[in-house]
């Protein structure tokens, strides 16, 4: 309280006390409401924070669940170890279990171009250091490819071995050329290489200026010993097939394979779905969904109801709240769901092995997941990721909510302003209350003094009344 902290000094009246009662019975349930509404619009700032946080993790399982191979997933061995397999495996959604004998034969190569030895130029080096000069005068070589790709080198006189090998390495045209230089002791020779592989993919080095000496340096000029480019060459099951590049795709439908190296005899391939991943997964799409319910139920689902107990002792603040009671009734509802072109006896959760229970909470029969796994995986990947299927369903629900312009967010604004209204009355309520304190205490004090007044007058007047009677 403000002002006078001593009423009633005057009077001889408890005043103070007449003060503070007046402004309790002035505050009385004006207090208790504001601590209601803050309280209550704090848990609903709590509650959609939660909410959307449990919303976003079942988002991104969902998100999983629309790619069927991810979701639902096969894996593919060897039996070879960790980084030292001959063959590494890809799987897309059109794979299928199976088992192949995988052999590879050859690695794709790019194509070379190096400097002829001196026995083979009648013993006499071409270049015995690098700094041996190349051209005497102006001249130009041109790199091209199988594809069309093609480096034009401007060479000037006086370009030594070594200034050669930088200015392939480093011009802005180079596609993938590289070129060394190669010291035997006696003589330093060129080597040229192309990344381009596979067969008909050779580079051509070709002399396009007017000075002869380049043909030292052309596929053409009979200086160069050429390597041509080949193709990568596996069997599967004893079908030969060919690759411009180490990679193989759709050679088995749905399946990528990359040789790494070659083999002496073949290497088992096995596909198969895997269970371990897959029950993961449906563990962690479950887990999700019983974590949006859990934090909806925990704001506003009744602990207890006990019959004829009219009381709010089993009420939460957000007990009955439409908003989560119609996101509940959503999501259940789709959890509840049939899905028509799925494959029969996979068209619901519950027959996928997905229970929703009385508490609307998912439970998962692994006993039940695991044989419909190894009968029909396919199936149960199907009437997640299709569309239509559970993941797209669930996610239309969850996005409608949990995005930046969602029911949430909306909702999370909505409160936020309201606790700023909040703000505003209280503060404008305390103003009041100190005003009418102010009030009062200008009246008891107008009172007292004039109390005051009247009592010394008393006084003076009993004491003349004892003097006369004296």
């Amino acid at each position: 309280m403000t002002g006078i902290t001593a009423a009633g000094i005057g009077s001889g009246l408890d005043l103070e006390a007449l003060i503070e009662v007046s402004i309790n019975a002035e505050r009385a349930g004006k207090d208790a409401r504001f601590e209601k509404t803050k309280n209550t619009l704090d848990v609903t700032l709590s509650a959609v924070g939660s909410v959307k946080s449990a919303l976003s993790s079942f988002l991104s399982i969902l998100e999983k669940a629309q790619e069927q191979s991810t979701f639902i997933p096969r894996v593919a061995s060897t039996g070879e170890s960790e980084g030292n397999e001959s063959v590494t495996v890809d799987l897309a959604d059109g794979a299928t279990n199976g088992s192949y004998a995988i052999e590879v034969q050859q690695l794709a190569q790019g194509s070379s171009l190096t400097s002829i030895d001196a026995t083979a130029n009648g013993g006499t080096p071409l270049y015995s250091s690098e700094n041996d000069v190349v051209a005497t005068s102006d001249g130009q070589l041109t790199f091209t490819t199988a594809s069309g790709e093609s480096m034009v080198l401007d060479v000037t006189a006086g370009t030594t071995l070594k200034q050669l090998r930088e200015q392939i390495n480093s011009h802005e045209d180079n596609f993938g050329v590289s070129a060394n230089l190669i010291s035997t002791g006696s003589e330093v020779r060129l080597a040229i290489t192309s990344e381009e592989t596979g067969d008909g993919n050779t580079l051509t080095v070709t002399n396009t200026g007017a000075n002869a000496e380049l043909d030292n340096f052309t596929n053409a000029g009979g200086k160069m010993t050429v390597v041509d480019a080949s193709s990568a060459i596996i069997t599967i099951d004893g079908i030969q097939a060919t690759s411009d590049s180490n990679k193989f795709d759709n050679v088995v439908s749905g399946v990528s394979i990359t040789a790494n190296k070659v083999t002496s005899s073949s290497v088992n391939l096995d596909i198969a779905p895997s269970e371990e991943k897959a029950l993961e997964n449906m563990k962690e799409f479950v887990d999700a969904y019983n974590k949006v319910i859990s934090e909806i139920d925990k704001y506003s689902k009744p602990e207890t109801v006990v019959e004829g107990d009219d009381s709010d002792s089993s009420r939460k603040e957000l007990s009955g709240d439409a908003m989560f009671r119609s996101l509940r009734f959503s999501l259940g509802r789709i959890a509840s769901n049939g899905y028509e072109d799925a494959e029969p006896g996979l068209k619901t959760l519950y027959g996928i092995g997905v229970e929703l229970d009385n508490d609307g909470m998912l439970k998962l029969d692994e006993s039940k997941f695991k044989e419909n796994l190894a009968n029909n995986m396919d199936g149960i990947g199907e009437v997640f990721a299709m569309s239509g299927g559970i993941a797209e369903s669930f996610s239309g629900i969850v996005k409608s909510y949990e995005q930046s312009d969602g029911i949430l967010a909306s909702r999370e604004e909505s409160v936020k302003s309201q606790l700023r209204d909040y703000e505003h009355q209280k503060l404008d309520f305390e103003e009041r209350m100190a005003s009418y304190e102010k009030t009062l205490r200008a009246k008891y004090t107008a009172f007292d003094v004039s109390m005051g007044n009247l009592n010394s007058q008393m006084s003076y007047i009993t004491g003349q009344l004892a003097q006369l009677n004296s």
